[in-house]
């Protein structure tokens, strides 16, 4: 009877009446934190909406959103995790600072240009509205030979030599990479390395870039040659350049001054 009064020290180990619930914070947490890249990913695809670009966001953001579904049926929020970290954290930092540069680019025009002095190249228009005028002058030799008038040339002089235009043969470099440099959102200078087999997202911010300096649209990137480019100080070393394809046409790109020669590839 005593031992039914005596106070007993209670017992560290309780047992619990009722079903404890099965739930993982790291799960849950890997889920939410993944949700919220999703929502960074529709956001970025509002802001490319109307760009050459907004498909392969779409589609990147389509593609997420279907391993997303999948890897939070089977509760593996760890390998989803693994898979922002080493994927869609890139890929939206990259594409969010390549609008941001490039907006920054066209607001800094703009406003210029409301100042009266624009930066920005005017739009392309055609020579010639009328269709029929335009094939007439297809047809029309602008460049005609001239016959100089001069004094009779001298046996044993050579005559003068006139200057004659080339467009050189190149051959892309599929291996070869180069260096270009621009500025990050900060103002810092930093260093890109761009070749034929770098990632599509590689050549998409070199030809963002290459279109703010040019005020060019509507160019792709070829590859890099071999060339000899001239400079503005007079030289003309032997390096890699790029190669773009603009309005039909290839143009080696020097990156000293970004002057455009017109190449062709060759064949052989």
């Amino acid at each position: 009877m005593r031992s039914l009064f005596i106070r007993t020290e209670a017992s560290e180990e309780r047992m619990v009446v009722g079903t404890q619930p099965d739930v993982d914070l790291k799960e849950v947490t890997y889920i939410r934190d993944s949700k919220a890249r999703l929502k960074e990913l529709h956001h970025l695809c509002k802001r490319y909406k109307g760009t050459p670009d907004e498909i392969k966001i779409k589609a990147v953001y389509e593609k997420t959103q279907t391993i997303h579904d999948y890897l939070e049926g089977k509760k593996r929020g760890y390998e989803l995790e693994i898979f922002h970290l080493q994927n869609t954290d890139h890929f939206i930092n990259t594409f969010t600072v390549i609008l941001d540069v490039f907006q920054q680019q066209e607001n800094i025009a703009a406003t210029t240009y409301r100042q009266g002095k624009s930066l920005s190249l005017p739009e392309k228009s055609r020579i010639f509205k009328n269709k029929h005028n335009q094939e007439e002058y297809r047809k029309i030799e602008m460049v005609k030979t001239v016959h100089q008038p001069g004094p009779p040339s001298t046996p044993g002089v050579p005559e003068p030599r006139v200057p004659q235009l080339t467009v050189p043969d190149i051959s892309i470099d599929t291996s070869a990479k180069l260096l270009y440099y621009k500025e990050d959102p900060t103002g810092n200078l930093i260093s890109k390395e761009l070749g034929y087999t770098s990632s599509d997202l590689e050549k998409e911010g070199f030809l963002q870039y290459v279109s703010t300096c040019l005020g060019i649209r509507n160019i792709a990137y070829m590859g890099n040659a071999l060339l000899s480019i001239p400079n503005s100080n007079g030289s003309q070393p032997t390096g890699l350049v790029p190669i773009i394809h603009w309005e039909g046409f290839l143009y080696a790109l020097n990156l000293n001054n970004f002057r455009l020669f017109p190449v062709k590839i060759s064949r052989k």
